[in-house]
């Protein structure tokens, strides 16, 4: 295994969604409309590690967090407490998050799309399986992405790895 990059973006959490979306747009030029603060620093966060990184397609994407979207999340069971509907797109873009989504659309990633939901060793988790898919011969490149958020402060950890041949050498034997 061979990383290849890695990042990690913090954003201060009393960061407006607006200017927050104004600030990934210029940066990546990516189209960012109905995003949440979750999948924003996401992007920004591979946008980075992909710099000099130039993903073919047999890249797979793998993330972990220990929520899905926070805000999307707290919205919905605030709406169900007050015994409000949950909204339609609230509802699908909770599902599976579409922060994954988002990320293999902006990135071109055409293989593997896992989200985890696991509260510890989401690098591990994550690695593990890319790795997994790397041995099968499913992928070449795997982009790992792991959220984490408190009170304070939003992170987003990036990892690109690729195979080294160790696994294809082993497959082919």
């Amino acid at each position: 295994m061979k990383e290849l990059a890695s990042t990690v973006v913090s954003l201060d959490k009393s960061t407006d969604i607006k200017t927050l979306r104004q600030q990934i747009k210029q940066e990546t030029g990516l189209a960012v409309r109905r995003m949440d603060a979750f999948t924003l620093i996401a992007l920004l966060a591979v946008y980075r590690a992909t710099g000099e990184v130039t993903l073919n397609t047999r890249s797979g994407l793998y993330s972990c967090a220990d929520y899905f979207s926070s805000d999307l999340m707290q919205s919905m069971l605030l709406d169900l407490n007050n015994q409000h509907a949950i909204k339609p797109l609230s509802f699908v873009a909770s599902v599976g998050n579409a922060a994954n989504y988002y990320l293999a659309s902006a990135f071109a990633v055409t293989g593997p799309n896992i989200f985890l939901g696991s509260d510890n060793q989401g690098f591990v988790k994550s690695q593990l399986l890319a790795e997994a898919d790397m041995q099968l011969g499913v992928i070449d490149t795997a982009i790992i992405v792991v959220w984490q958020e408190d009170e304070k402060e939003r992170q987003c950890w990036v990892k690109i790895i690729e195979n080294d041949g160790f696994f294809s050498e082993r497959v082919h034997k």
